[in-house]
């Protein structure tokens, strides 16, 4: 459909802004969000709902931003799904714990400073009932990347990242 396609060409477009591997962005201008809405108009979405799944995706990336697990665990469904693209690696909720401490261990690694995320480009979609988010996620020294997401009556139901 054309509201997939235009999601596929956020992401791509996302993607291809990120610096050559091994640059560091330095320059950290404020976090903006730009909103796309399609096919459920705003007015025809239940009151309260764009909102709940808003602060879904805010808790989630608190999660990430903090290193907090407990956050992450506790805004995501039950067959929530994380799919790291580099390795071709999809991680149930029962194993994200361990996948997320290995992620902040390699980010703490030789030195470098305590595990912080930031973001930037953060961009939503509301398409139905369903909330997307794709952004770029940046660990100052260690790494950056861009992820796309979604959430649906008030939880995280998926998310991909890649480098």
């Amino acid at each position: 459909t054309n509201s997939m396609r235009v999601l596929i060409l956020v992401f791509v477009l996302l993607a291809n802004q990120l610096t050559a591997e091994g640059q560091q962005r330095q320059d950290s201008p404020p976090i903006r969000t730009i909103w796309f809405t399609t096919a459920p108009t705003i007015s025809q979405i239940p009151v309260g709902y764009k909102e709940t799944n808003e602060d879904a995706l805010d808790g989630y990336r608190l999660g990430w931003a903090t290193g907090d697990t407990d956050i992450i665990i506790g805004v995501v469904t039950d067959t929530f799904n994380f799919t790291w693209v580099p390795d071709e690696e999809v991680v149930s909720k029962a194993r994200f714990p361990g996948f997320f401490g290995d992620f902040k261990a390699n980010a703490e690694a030789d030195g470098r400073a305590n595990y912080f995320m930031r973001f930037d480009n953060i961009i939503h979609r509301q398409i139905g009932d369903i909330l997307y988010e794709a952004a770029d996620w940046i660990v100052d020294d260690f790494d950056r990347g861009s992820y796309f997401n979604a959430a649906q009556d008030g939880k995280v139901i998926w998310d991909m990242a890649t480098t």
